[in-house]
């Protein structure tokens, strides 16, 4: 296998991870406006206005998934794929599975760009209040856990992908499976957001 494939291999799984998080969002916010304005019927706004919002409203958050996926994950997939060359060029093709090892690190590098990579400080001035302090920069335990989380399945698809590159496999079955599990996290997410709004109906 040529050294390259490795890097292209991780840079089409980012594409991809892109991809399936703007399905993610997308899922979620239609989920959360049809439980919100066609189930439980919010008076605060029509029917065509909440279908007007299912139309116009997945794209452009669905834009600025894939925008957030590439600031936050590209870093983190540029070292993984790093890592993963050097595994397979001394050690072959089963050593790329150490970069699971490096997995806590690559959190904390994608922690640290969705930190100071996108706007997480943003203030609108209807925030401000008693209670309200300003964003603090930093990682926590919560916030490292938080991004763990995240990470894992990337890196696990990653690997995948580039597994599956390597042994000139199919990647057909577990980008569906992908897709399959980002609708599935969508409409869970979108369950939970709607259930947040029920309490201003």
């Amino acid at each position: 296998m040529k050294r390259n494939a490795t890097y292209i291999s991780y840079a089409q799984s980012l594409l991809w991870v892109a991809i399936l998080m703007a399905v993610f969002v997308a899922v979620a916010i239609i989920v959360e406006l049809a439980l919100v304005d066609f189930i439980h019927g919010n008076p605060h706004r029509t029917k065509s206005n909440a279908m007007l919002m299912m139309l116009f409203t997945p794209p452009i958050f669905g834009i600025i998934a894939i925008v957030g996926s590439f600031l936050v994950f590209t870093l983190p997939q540029c070292f993984q794929a790093i890592v993963t060359d050097v595994l397979v060029c001394r050690f072959g093709r089963r050593a790329q599975f150490g970069v699971l090892l490096v997995l806590p690190l690559t959190a904390i590098l994608a922690w640290y760009c969705y930190d100071y990579l996108t706007p997480t400080d943003v203030n609108l001035g209807i925030n401000e209040g008693a209670d309200w302090t300003p964003y603090q920069h930093g990682l926590t335990l919560r916030r490292y856990l938080t991004m763990l989380t995240v990470q894992t399945p990337i890196t696990l698809f990653s690997l995948s992908y580039c597994d599956a590159t390597i042994r000139h496999g199919s990647k057909r079955w577990f980008i569906l499976a992908a897709l399959v599990l980002a609708v599935v996290v969508g409409v869970i997410w979108g369950y939970w957001m709607a259930k947040g709004q029920y309490q201003f109906l």
